[in-house]
C-alpha cells in the first residue's frame, strides 16, 4: 500500500514522499509500547515494533529510491493523546536513528511536542521528556536531519549552527505570517499567533478563514 502509493505519487509529479509516524498514525502505533500489544515477531521489544516502519521505508525505497523518500518521527506527547514514556521513546530513536542512517534517506524529521504550549494541549503540567530530544537523537543518526515542534527562529538557528538539526520546518509560525521565510532572512518582528487549536481544522465551511488567512501580512524589509 504504502510502495504503490509512493509511486503513483511520483508519477502524479511529486519529488518524493514523506512517511508519517507520529500524530499516533499506524507506523507509530507499531512503535510505540503502549499501542502495540502484539506478542509476534512485530511486537515486544524495540527491533520487533521497528520492524513495520522499516520493512515500510524499504518498500518505499525499493519503489522510488532511497533519495525520494523521507520519514517523519514524532516523540513525547501527539496530537492523538497518545503520551509516550521517555525510556521508550529514547529506546525508539536509539534503535530506529542507526537503522535509518545505513538507509540513506533524503531526511529524517524528528518532531517533538513536548515545547511550550504543545504539552499544555495533552493536559500535561510540564513536557515529559527530561532530555533534549533533538540533540539525544543527532548522537544516532548522522544523516540529513529536520526538526519541527514550538522553535523560535533564534532556537532553530542554534540548533543549526551547532550541528544537531541540518534544516528546519514551521508550522504554526506560518499560519500566522505567510511571508515567513522572507521575514526569518530580514530578522523582522513575526505575528505570534497561530496557537488557537480550536480553528486548526474547522468544521464550518464559512469560517473556515479564521486563524489562518486573516493575519495581517507583515511586508519584508
Amino acid at each position: 500500500m504504502f510502495a504503490k502509493a509512493a509511486k503513483e505519487a511520483v508519477r502524479a509529479g511529486f519529488d518524493g514522499i514523506e512517511l508519517h509516524g507520529g500524530n499516533g498514525y499506524l507506523l507509530q502505533e507499531f512503535l510505540a509500547k503502549k499501542t502495540n500489544c502484539r506478542t509476534d515477531e512485530y511486537g515486544g521489544n524495540v527491533e520487533n515494533r521497528a520492524r513495520f516502519v522499516l520493512e515500510v521505508v524499504d518498500a518505499c525505497v525499493e519503489a522510488i529510491g532511497a533519495d525520494r523518500v523521507g520519514i517523519k518521527l514524532q516523540q513525547g506527547v501527539t496530537f492523538s493523546d497518545l503520551i509516550e514514556p521517555e525510556d521508550d521513546s529514547l529506546e525508539q530513536l536509539a534503535y530506529l536513528g542507526p537503522e535509518l542512517e545505513k538507509r540513506n534517506l533524503a531526511y529524517v524529521c524528528l518532531s517533538s511536542l513536548n515545547g511550550d504550549p504543545y504539552y499544555k494541549f495533552a493536559r500535561l503540567e510540564k513536557p515529559n521528556f527530561n532530555v533534549d530530544v533533538f540533540q539525544y537523537f543527532r548522537k544516532y543518526y548522522k544523516g540529513i536531519l529536520m526538526i519541527n515542534g514550538a522553535l523560535s527562529p533564534e532556537k532553530a538557528n542554534q540548533y543549526v549552527e551547532e550541528g544537531t538539526a541540518d534544516l528546519v520546518a514551521f508550522g504554526v509560525l506560518f499560519l500566522a505570517n505567510a511571508n515567513l521565510p522572507e521575514l526569518l532572512a530580514t530578522g523582522q518582528e513575526l505575528n505570534q499567533g497561530g496557537w488557537n487549536t480550536q480553528v486548526w481544522y474547522s468544521k464550518n465551511p464559512e469560517n473556515d478563514e479564521k486563524g489562518y488567512i486573516d493575519w495581517p501580512l507583515v511586508k519584508a524589509a
